[in-house]
């Protein structure tokens, strides 16, 4: 009887444990950085998690109940400012993605995104993963039970001056290899050889026209 207890047991405990996969993304808000690959210090970003059940049962129906940035210091930079987040019932390789909030960081360098996660169901724990986004590896994110229903992954912070140094250098480069050239062959020579070069294509290309034109 106690055999047929302990499997019972065993078997509501496994059936309250659901895996999910946890993605962080990120979308930069200046038109100068809207397509730059990760954040900008000092610069406005809207971020948010993809949740995806990777699990062979439904997931129960949950709430995002905090949500944040921190830095390796466990010092919170950003909270989540709505009191709560619905995540619905997701099926067996379902995805949703869930807006979280958005901010400004004036860190720089590696930072921290976390979010901690409430299942409605009573005795449901989430275990969460994470995925490597070079190598495509899903590691777990804890082996602590004090972690379940908890979230964490790195994030990047570009430092501005760095970007705005980097065009600086562009633009001098664009500036030096002008000058150069105008030395060398000269400005005049330099204009003349375009105005021949647009005249040319627009000869060529009007000829095309023209053929086109004949088929027809």
């Amino acid at each position: 009887m106690n055999e047929v207890v302990d499997i019972i047991d065993s078997h509501d405990e496994e059936s309250s444990k659901h895996k999910l996969l946890v993605t962080y993304y990120f979308k930069n808000r200046s038109k100068r950085f809207l397509k730059h690959q990760h954040i900008v210090q000092g610069e406005p970003f809207s971020w948010g998690v993809k949740i995806k059940n990777i699990d062979s049962k439904p997931s129960p129906q949950a709430k995002i109940i905090d949500a944040g940035v921190q830095d390796l210091n466990d010092k919170f930079f950003h909270y989540m400012a709505k009191d709560e987040i619905l995540v619905r019932s997701l099926n067996p390789s379902e995805e949703i993605s869930i807006p979280i909030e958005e901010s400004t960081l004036y860190l720089d360098g590696m930072l921290w995104a976390y979010l901690e996660l409430e299942p409605t169901e009573e005795n449901a724990t989430f275990t969460t993963y994470q995925i490597d986004e070079k190598t495509g590896v899903v590691s777990k994110y804890h082996d602590s039970d004090d972690d379940n229903n908890k979230w964490m992954c790195e994030i990047y912070v570009q430092k501005r001056m760095e970007l705005l140094q980097s065009r600086t250098n562009n633009y001098i480069l664009a500036l030096t290899i002008i000058t150069v050239w105008e030395s060398v062959f000269g400005l005049k020579n330099t204009l003349k050889l375009i105005v021949n070069a647009l005249s040319s294509s627009l000869f060529y290309l009007s000829k095309m026209i023209t053929w086109l034109g004949n088929l027809l």
